[in-house]
């Protein structure tokens, strides 16, 4: 009897530590995956500002092609400069969008990435209407059907940084 209750509290213990280590592993995660997400706007900018010369170039190189001609030669491009972004479509057609990032499931997902802009404007998705932040040298933002919205902020003339949530 005295045996069977030693084994049962000893069991009891093991699942309190399981359970501990359990909690302590997904506030970890979260914590993790919070930091990682804080720091998509500072990589991306680091990102743009050490190849700048590049991404211009063919920025504006792109604009001046066919449509259908874009995307072989943008293939081309970043595996020549060994680039791990990709094109998005979630912009107008009058700016080159860079996707750099993201997390979630549809309907809940956030994409970070950005944008040459030739005419240096910042544009939107064309979702909502952009506004000025109301916090000095914030960007703008917008918020468009449901939950859908962004964030923009400009890294330098011609080039900005994007945060959109669908």
């Amino acid at each position: 009897m005295k045996a069977e209750q030693k084994w049962k509290s000893g069991q009891g213990k093991l699942q309190k530590k399981v359970k501990k280590s359990v909690g302590l592993g997904i506030c970890v995660f979260l914590t993790l995956l919070l930091v990682s997400q804080l720091h998509y706007e500072k990589r991306i900018q680091k990102f743009v500002l050490r190849n700048e010369e590049e991404l211009t170039e063919f920025t504006k190189n792109y604009l001046e092609v066919e449509q259908r001609e874009r995307r072989h030669m943008f293939e081309e491009w970043k595996e020549e400069n060994g680039y791990s972004v990709q094109l998005t479509g979630l912009f107008p057609e009058n700016v080159v969008a860079f996707y750099m990032g993201g997390f979630g499931l549809a309907p809940s997902s956030v994409y970070y990435g950005f944008y040459y802009s030739p005419e240096d404007i910042p544009v939107g998705t064309g979702e909502g209407q952009l506004v000025k932040a109301e916090r000095d040298n914030a960007g703008w933002s917008w918020q468009g059907y449901g939950d859908n919205g962004g964030e923009i902020r400009k890294i330098k003339p011609h080039w900005y940084y994007y945060k959109c949530w669908f």
